[in-house]
């Protein structure tokens, strides 16, 4: 008798391990937390958050800021700041060696949050600290999320804009462009602004072109293509007309001399061998970290520089742009102090805080668009800030990594270093080289889907 009790005690417990399992797979195996209604968080302890210096010393002044603001709010908790190389962050998240709060980009979301599945989602801490998430930069959250779920948390906004010499439109006769300027805009200006020198080759040109494959992306989303298809798990690189009618427009510009991409070789390279600088390029594309180091080239030119958002194109607007942001590690022995840290991010103290000094960026929040605490230290009387913040409905993100596989993403990214140059070089049409992207990416893809079950 007794062994047979001891048989069903038995079979009870398996059986509960076996029901707690299968409860874990079904979350995936994530960190969830969820709350009760009416708690009140109290963290108190110590917690480490790990960073990586973008921007020097500079960014370990944003960070000491933000760790300042957060203790005025949370007294009881002590934040060890633990700043680390950029080559080493991979590694350290992979390994479980990380802090309890960590630094990481948009690129990172999946795979550290579902790959690794070290980050902790923090939806239930943003509902119970009462942060409206439609504050945030349209576009900009979700960059943070992974399967709905919330697991970074973006610090500042990184939109592609363009700086312009406003002496060669001057010189021109051509106004500064308005923020509301259409991409017939844009090609009335550059047939203004380029010139050729006897021999054929561009003296100047309206554009210096982004290389990567973000650079194509604009033009497809921009001429109402959809590229890729992540319900169906398959890019349309050529079998959407509208993505292909995006980059026909991009060859034609580079064609004419409009627009210059860097890498070309043989004739085509020759044409724009004398484009070297901002001095003969009416606009050149970058962000908002890089304002200080475009305002030195220009005055080190004699040049009147402004910046402008990006024009919109035939079928909509598009601000391509990436973000950086902060984890919690999943298995932190800390929680609520680690994620209220981490969320103080999209309250209006942790942004006015890390984001007015050198080391931080553009606020994520749309109440801050007007504060002057980020728009420094360039004269925001002659340098037009709303450029950054215009039109937030139209941010997409940068990189492919947010849209595909990583394994998609490596080949989208590896395509575009060559992609110019071999049109023009005549080795392989344009049009043969995406059709090839098309279907090897999604043989890739389709692989991966049926790997996974």
């Amino acid at each position: 008798m007794k062994k047979n009790l001891t048989r069903i005690i038995l079979l009870v417990i398996v059986s509960c391990m076996a029901i707690a399992f299968i409860s874990c797979k079904r979350d995936n195996g994530y960190v969830i937390p969820s709350f009760e209604p009416g708690t009140v968080l109290e963290p108190k302890g110590r917690i480490k958050a790990t960073t990586y210096l973008r921007s020097g010393n500079d960014s370990e002044i944003a960070f000491d800021k933000w760790i300042k603001a957060y203790n005025e709010i949370y007294p009881n908790v002590v934040v060890k700041p633990d700043i680390i190389e950029w080559s080493a962050l991979a590694t350290k998240v992979a390994a479980g060696d990380i802090g309890d709060v960590y630094y990481g980009c948009e690129q990172d979301v999946y795979t550290y949050a579902v790959t690794h599945r070290a980050a902790m989602a923090l939806d239930a801490y943003v509902d119970l600290l009462g942060i409206d998430i439609t504050d945030v930069f349209t576009g900009l959250y979700d960059l943070g999320c992974a399967n709905g779920l919330l697991y970074m948390v973006p610090s500042d906004l990184n939109p592609g804009v363009l700086y312009t010499n406003k002496t060669m439109l001057a010189e021109a006769g051509v106004s500064m462009p308005k923020m509301s300027w259409n991409y017939d805009e844009f090609k009335s200006i550059a047939k203004a602004v380029t010139k050729e020198n006897a021999d054929g080759t561009i003296a100047q040109c309206a554009m210096n072109y982004d290389t990567t494959f973000p650079g194509i992306m604009r033009f497809m989303v921009g001429f109402g293509g959809n590229w890729v298809d992540k319900v169906n798990k398959r890019l349309n690189l050529v079998s959407d007309e509208n993505c292909l009618k995006g980059v026909t427009e991009l060859i034609e510009l580079i064609d004419k001399g409009y627009v210059y991409v860097s890498g070309l070789t043989g004739p085509a390279g020759a044409k724009f061998a004398n484009i070297s600088d901002v001095s003969n390029v009416a606009f050149t594309g970058g962000t908002y970290i890089s304002r200080i180091g475009m305002d030195e080239q220009f005055r080190l030119l004699g040049l009147d520089m402004d910046v402008i958002n990006f024009f919109e194109f035939p079928a909509k607007r598009v601000i391509v742009g990436g973000a950086t942001g902060f984890f919690v590690y999943s298995k932190t022995k800390n929680p609520d102090a680690a994620a209220t840290f981490c969320c103080l991010m999209l309250q209006d103290a942790g942004q006015q805080a890390f984001n007015s000094t050198l080391g931080g960026g553009i606020p994520t929040t749309k109440s801050n668009y007007e504060a002057d605490f980020w728009k420094f230290p360039l004269d925001k009387e002659k340098f037009n800030y709303d450029a950054f913040v215009c039109y937030p409905e139209a941010f997409i993100g940068n990189w492919p990594d947010v849209y595909t596989p990583s394994e998609v993403a490596k080949e989208l990214n590896a395509f575009a270093t060559s992609f110019y140059s071999k049109h023009f070089s005549n080795a392989k049409d344009y049009r043969d080289n995406l059709r090839e992207l098309e279907e090897k990416c999604n043989q890739i893809w389709a692989t991966l889907y049926s790997d996974n079950g």
